[in-house]
């Protein structure tokens, strides 16, 4: 290393000082090399700030794991703004060294590289002036993150009176104390943390590998990608505030599943995005299974563009593209067809040796991402085989997943009644039809069901599961539809609409509606789009 040649040319002091820090003298695994040669580099160009930073507690211990991150940040932070670099130095929160102090340095440095304006602005705010402090480190961690989608909101984070962090420490049975911290700029739902908590504890579990960090924070903000509801960029998660309630709507019935996804990539990170992604859906599809008794299946929309990985590889997409989205879609299902196919148990072995393969690979900087090799490594074994194979190529044995196969018994007996006919149409009231092309279908088409009774009592309510299946085997959304009854009328039509919604496109081939009452499937119809 050139730096350490003309370190001890310059300054054999430095030098032994470096050579004696606990960490580097029992020699200097590769999650250490960086910071040692960051230190090395600071030794040589930068005496004043070496000696600064060399004089701070946390350098001279025997596991630098938590400092490490800060020392290489700061040596970055050196090479772009050293003026800027001086003042930090010298601000409190780097007196002693906890989890987001070192993230805030590590945002600091992702602005510099990244975003100069934003970097100068935050270094001119008086908040930052006066000296960064604990407290404030927690907030100027979150800065890097929404800067990248609504660097207006840099200022307002920084203003004390316009954010409130909350804060609560867990004890995990692998990784022992973990911070949560949950930043907000409004009121939000106080059961958001006992969500939080909950992901981090199960996700530990089915990991069964120590939580990757002692830190976990939250912002709930409306800093994240367009179509996206969350992001994990490496420093905290992003959530939009929609899901920061408890009012009984459809965004707080789904605020545990987006927390537990976002949780789940501090696991499945730096692979395939169909790997990490479909890992992330997979794990917050458990946490809630285990939390609720949901059931274990896809929350996504079949992707209209690929149904095979080596497809989605080849289009290459990116964040910024609305077929990214096929990355959660095609990638649960494969976990799922896997756990599926093997049972639970013996799956999340597998599961687990995957996380190992693939971090193994991250740590040792390989310059591809992990993918399918790594999938078939952790995977070894006949029905594994035949389910990577049919969702990587679309070759093997078929999915253990299918539309439900059982007959259908109209009867609603409760009010002596009876579901006379299922079918879609185009519109509500509109003509049955078995076929049409996705332009036709526009964003759902309708589900009607024809119904009868002999009822005499008082009104009543009959409520009915609407399921919808894909022909990859798997069902993709749950519904509910309420049919009133009355001894004024002998029966009705009632209408429900099923399909992507807005702004999704339709997947083409055969879609299944299954409609069950008490347990019984009562109707089902069955229809196919096509391109």
């Amino acid at each position: 290393m050139q730096n350490a040649v003309v370190l001890e040319q310059r300054s054999r002091s430095a030098a032994r000082a470096i050579r004696s820090l606990p960490w580097i003298s029992d020699g200097i695994d590769d999650s250490e090399r960086e910071a040692a040669e960051s230190l090395v580099y600071l030794a040589a160009t930068q005496g004043e700030l070496f000696n600064k930073l060399s004089s701070k507690p946390w350098i001279a211990v025997g596991d630098i794991s938590q400092g490490a991150p800060a020392i290489v940040a700061f040596s970055y932070i050196v090479e772009t703004d050293r003026a800027a670099a001086a003042r930090l130095i010298d601000m409190p929160f780097l007196d002693t060294l906890e989890a987001p102090d070192s993230l805030a340095v590590e945002s600091l440095s992702y602005l510099a590289f990244g975003n100069m304006p934003v970097f100068s602005r935050v270094m001119l705010h008086p908040a930052v002036l006066d000296g960064i402090d604990d407290e404030e480190a927690r907030v100027v961690a979150l800065l890097e993150g929404v800067a990248q989608f609504d660097p207006s909101l840099v200022g307002v984070l920084l203003n004390p009176s316009r954010t409130h962090t909350e804060q609560r420490t867990v004890t995990l049975p692998l990784s022992g104390p973990v911070t949560l911290a949950i930043t907000r700029t409004s009121p939000g739902a106080a059961r958001s943390m006992d969500l939080l908590e909950e992901a981090v504890r199960t996700t530990e579990a089915i990991i069964d590998r120590p939580f990757p960090t002692g830190y976990v924070a939250l912002l709930f903000e409306n800093a994240v990608p367009g179509y996206f509801g969350g992001t994990h960029n490496g420093l905290n998660l992003t959530i939009i505030p929609d899901y920061d309630v408890d009012d009984g709507s459809y965004e707080a019935a789904t605020a545990g599943r987006f927390i537990a996804h976002e949780v789940a990539h501090y696991y499945w990170r730096h692979s395939a995005p169909w790997l990490d992604e479909g890992a992330a859906e997979f794990t917050a599809a458990l946490v809630e299974h285990i939390r609720t008794g949901h059931p274990l299946e896809p929350v996504n929309y079949p992707c209209p563009s690929s149904t095979t990985i080596s497809h989605l590889d080849r289009q290459e997409f990116q964040e910024s593209d609305a077929g990214y989205a096929c990355n959660y879609a095609v990638g649960e299902r494969l976990f799922l067809d896997l756990e599926r196919s093997r049972g639970q148990d013996p799956f999340l072995q597998g599961f687990r040796h995957l996380y190992d393969i693939v971090s193994d690979a991250y740590d040792s900087q390989e310059s591809r991402l992990a993918g399918i090799d790594e999938l078939r490594q952790a995977f070894a074994g006949t029905d594994e085989a035949s389910a990577i194979d049919r969702w990587y190529t679309g070759q093997g044995a078929g999915s253990t997943y299918g539309p439900d196969k059982r007959p259908v018994v109209a009867e609603l007996p409760e009010v002596n009644g009876w579901i006379n006919r299922a079918h879609i149409s185009l519109e509500e009231e509109g003509e049955p039809a078995r076929s049409f092309s996705a332009a036709q279908a526009g964003d759902w088409v309708w589900l009607t069901l024809d119904y009868s009774h002999d009822y005499a009592g008082p009104p009543t309510e009959l409520t009915f599961e609407v399921v919808e299946y894909y022909q990859d085997g798997f069902p993709y959304r749950r519904d509910t539809l309420t049919i009133e009854v009355s001894r004024l009328y002998s029966g009705g039509l009632q209408w429900l609409s099923v399909g992507p919604g807005p702004g999704q496109q339709w997947a083409t081939g055969r879609h299944w509606i299954s409609v069950f009452h008490e347990g019984r499937k009562v109707a089902q119809a069955e229809f196919e789009i096509t391109p």
